[in-house]
């Protein structure tokens, strides 16, 4: 205690005496009942300095955290020097430090506590041996990292909305690789990697239209309430699934413009993640397709809604801001073309090509009957 407070002299308690007890007494006996006296005259050689920097750093984050301002787990600077003094002085291992806060910060990501992914993806320099217990806690510490990592990928939407923190998502996976590899020398394989990323996708998928799904409950639940509880009626039914067909293409759209970027090495995976979705979007379809009356069109405008999406070359509206990127325009490309008459794509076709052509054909015959007619009542007469 004297040395950090910067004293010359290591203070020595005062002499007990007669005199009557003063207030500073009082205090004296404070501090022995608290066991002060033992620490001020302790060695600090005697003392686990690993164990007591690690509660240190663990109570400088929770307060960090509860401060009215948004630190992310970023350390003010007089708490960064509170700390490296800590280190200095006695000699407090880097490796054992930064373990450590990867662990405090990860017990905070747990709690809900936003924290600023630069923290995770940050590894010190200069650390050249651990000790066995470092390598044992750094292990747990790679195995929940992987596992936030991995969750963080699924809940890409909302763990990185619109693309921010800036290539925080592009990092994320780049942590990911090397969080896979077994030691820092060995690669790990491509297809490894590749693997774990698309089970992420295939339950983000599921994800992103649960979410979707219960938006548009909630709408469809106000609308019941202001209809006086009345049933779903075949026609309301095709007006939620429009709805819902709305909400899926402008999430799609927000993937491709905001996330394409950081996908871009993985853009075949991103394109299945897309297809998985719709299908999860097609078994809903089939229900309410299933609700219709033989003779009705009202399905049309959602069958519009659909191939239009689909079929149209989405990468015209964002060329202009992809010049500029071209790994992000090749994406733009390689999905647009993957879910152009991809498996959703098709049998959505397929589901609606009675329809269409028997509507064509109704046109058709109605178009002729009109025609005939207006034929039919003209008077072919010379005029002079």
């Amino acid at each position: 205690l004297y040395r950090a407070t910067g004293q010359a002299y290591k203070p020595v308690p005062p002499k007990q005496s007669s005199v009557v007890p003063s207030k500073a007494q009082g205090f004296v006996d404070k501090a022995s009942k608290h066991g002060m006296d033992e620490l001020i005259q302790a060695d600090p050689i005697n003392f686990s300095h690993d164990h007591l920097f690690s509660k240190l750093q663990s109570l400088t984050l929770d307060f960090r955290l509860n401060e009215p301002i948004c630190s992310l787990g970023w350390f003010s600077p007089g708490e960064v020097f509170v700390l490296d003094e800590y280190c200095a002085r006695y000699m407090v291992r880097g490796c054992h430090r930064h373990v450590s806060l990867l662990n405090d910060l990860l017990n905070k990501a747990d709690e809900g506590f936003l924290i600023d992914p630069t923290l995770m993806h940050y590894s010190p320099d200069g650390v050249g041996t651990v000790t066995l217990e470092e390598k044992e806690k750094f292990q747990d510490v790679k195995e929940r990292l992987r596992t936030l990592l991995e969750k963080e990928i699924i809940n890409f939407r909302y763990c990185f909305p619109f693309g921010r923190p800036e290539g925080a998502l592009k990092g994320t996976l780049s942590l990911l690789e090397r969080v896979l590899m077994k030691d820092v020398v060995s690669p790990v394989p491509p297809e490894e990697v590749r693997n774990v990323i698309r089970k992420c996708l295939q339950d983000a998928a599921l994800v992103n239209y649960t979410r979707i799904c219960n938006e548009a409950k909630l709408e469809r639940e106000v609308l019941r309430q202001e209809r006086m509880g009345m049933g779903v009626s075949p026609q309301q039914r095709i007006e939620d699934m429009i709805r819902v067909t709305e909400f899926c293409i402008d999430l799609l759209r927000e993937n491709e413009e905001h996330h394409g970027d950081a996908f871009a090495w993985f853009s075949d995976l991103l394109a299945d993640h897309s297809e998985i979705f719709w299908s999860l979007y097609s078994v809903d379809l089939d229900a309410a397709l299933d609700m219709q009356p033989p003779d009705s069109w009202d399905s049309f405008p959602l069958f519009q809604l659909l191939n239009d999406f689909l079929s149209n070359d989405r990468c015209a509206a964002a060329d202009a801001k992809a010049s500029a990127r071209f790994s992000l325009l090749f994406y733009n490309l390689f999905v647009a073309a993957h879910l152009r008459n991809g498996i959703f794509h098709t049998k959505l076709i397929q589901q609606f090509s009675p329809k269409v052509v028997r509507y064509v054909d109704l046109m058709e015959h109605s178009i002729a009957q009109s025609i005939e007619k207006g034929f039919a009542r003209e008077k072919w007469e010379v005029r002079k």
